[in-house]
């Protein structure tokens, strides 16, 4: 018999995920980045089974990510021949990822979200410290006439070699992030703002974009193996489209540097949850 609700989450576990996930939504919603990565250690601190708690983040990202996306498409955030361009090996990556999680043992998982949060986390703070230098003027007049011109253009620069690079390189996140149940916008945003100098508006909502699209594919993988939970999906699904539809509405209105910060702040609170699971699932 299938198992709709192998979680077993209480009546006030979905509280408590229910407006956790709304406040994660608002600034999901704002940045572009579903912010999986701190969910997923909140699901798993309430000792819900690795796998399942993967495909069910996954779930939410697609509800919440979809609920973001209406303002940002509205608005021209959306730059779709980028969304093209990291999107398709996002999705085949993160199809793969999610096919395979079953052979993945519990522990190997853990270490990999572990791993990919702090990895976040320095990212995010990387970004904070590099908006706090723009704003205080420390960038160069040149530099900042350079930035200001890719603004207007988005800042894409793309030729054969360089779009092979960045198809690689997300499509070996797709895989990893499809495994472990996080679409990894995170580790996107370095592409799309240092690399290819996107303004962080349009890079917010390409990225929210490509995010939606690859949690669908690796959705798609865990849901063959019966990996979600409905009643935690529909909860945290309805309060994170919530939550991210008010948030996409406000891209823009708080400085980029206080958003990476708060993001920086949460993905370093929330990945010592994760290693502690990690010592009571190993060698499980």
């Amino acid at each position: 018999m299938i198992d709709l609700f192998p979680l077993n989450a209480s009546l006030g576990e979905l509280i408590f995920l229910s407006l956790f996930t709304f406040v994660m939504g608002i600034f999901a919603g704002m940045v572009g980045v579903a912010l999986g990565a701190v969910r997923l250690p909140v699901m798993l601190a309430l000792g819900f089974n690795p796998v399942v708690a993967a495909g069910t983040n996954l779930g939410v990202t697609i509800l919440s990510g979809s609920a973001a996306a209406v303002p940002h498409w509205r608005d021209g955030r959306v730059v779709n021949r980028v969304v093209l361009l990291i999107g398709i090996p996002a999705i085949l990556g993160s199809l793969l990822g999610g096919l395979l999680a079953d052979t993945v043992k519990a522990w190997t998982l853990l270490t990999l979200i572990a791993t990919l949060t702090i990895i976040s986390s320095l990212i995010s703070f990387h970004q904070w410290w590099s908006a706090i230098k723009l704003s205080s003027g420390l960038v160069t007049g040149q530099n900042l006439n350079n930035l200001r011109t890719a603004d207007l253009k988005h800042g894409i620069k793309l030729n054969l070699h360089n779009q092979s690079a960045y198809a690689a390189i997300v499509l070996v996140i797709g895989v990893i992030g499809g495994a472990v149940g996080l679409v990894l916008a995170v580790l996107r945003v370095p592409i799309l703002v240092n690399v290819m100098k996107m303004d962080s508006r349009y890079a917010a909502g390409t990225n929210n974009a490509i995010g939606v699209f690859a949690g669908v594919s690796g959705f798609l993988g865990h849901a063959v193996n019966l990996n979600l939970d409905v009643a935690v999906l529909t909860v945290m699904g309805i309060s994170g489209m919530i939550g991210s539809f008010i948030g996409a509405r406000q891209t823009g209105r708080i400085s980029d540097a206080t958003m990476r910060f708060i993001i920086a702040l949460l993905l370093a609170g929330t990945t010592p949850i994760v290693v502690l699971r990690i010592f009571s699932e190993y060698p499980n």
